[in-house]
């Protein structure tokens, strides 16, 4: 799929919407309106449009016209973000790591394990709080099967970038060809 025409050769957005919960370590959450573009037990699909969010513009200051697709595997130790900017064009991928990823069907909810990494298009990537990490490690705020996630997704953002940005690409492409076929 092409940087743009990811964006721009959509067919129309589903009426369905999913809620985007995340669960912060310190029991925080953050919820964001999705448009639902698919939902199976091995894959969810969620498109947030800056412009329908009303809270965006406090959020996220100059979000105006950008999209994010939310892709999250139940089964895998992270979650993605394909960011768009009004254009179309991809700006960025963006992974989180995750812990208990539950999809009902209206509502996506998973808990964030702190450790991020940006892969720009080019392949080049960038890991984020990792002093987080260690603050929370330190004040025992994490399991051994969530410190274990944390330390495989952080070589896995490093050595695979590539791959995931494949991975990326095909679910929502998956999401799209599901919506333009007539399912959600």
């Amino acid at each position: 799929m092409s940087e743009s025409a990811g964006c721009l050769d959509l067919p129309p957005a589903p009426p369905e919407r999913l809620i985007e919960r995340k669960v912060a370590l310190d029991g925080r959450i953050l919820e964001f309106p999705l448009e639902r573009w698919l939902v199976t037990p091995e894959l969810i699909v969620g498109r947030w449009v800056a412009d329908r969010d009303p809270r965006a513009m406090d959020r996220y200051p100059g979000a105006g016209g950008f999209t994010s697709w939310g892709v999250w595997w139940p089964a895998r130790p992270y979650s993605a973000y394909r960011l768009h900017r009004p254009d179309g064009s991809l700006r960025i991928y963006r992974l989180d790591t995750v812990d208990q990823v539950i999809c009902d069907g209206d509502r996506i909810e998973f808990h964030d394990l702190l450790l991020d990494a940006l892969i720009r298009p080019n392949g080049e990537v960038t890991i984020e709080d990792e002093d987080e990490v260690e603050e929370a490690i330190a004040e025992r705020q994490l399991t051994l099967e969530q410190r274990w996630r944390i330390e495989w997704t952080r070589d896995l953002y490093a050595s695979k970038a590539e791959l995931l940005m494949q991975r990326i690409d095909e679910a929502v492409q998956q999401a799209v060809e599901s919506v333009r076929n007539g399912g959600v």
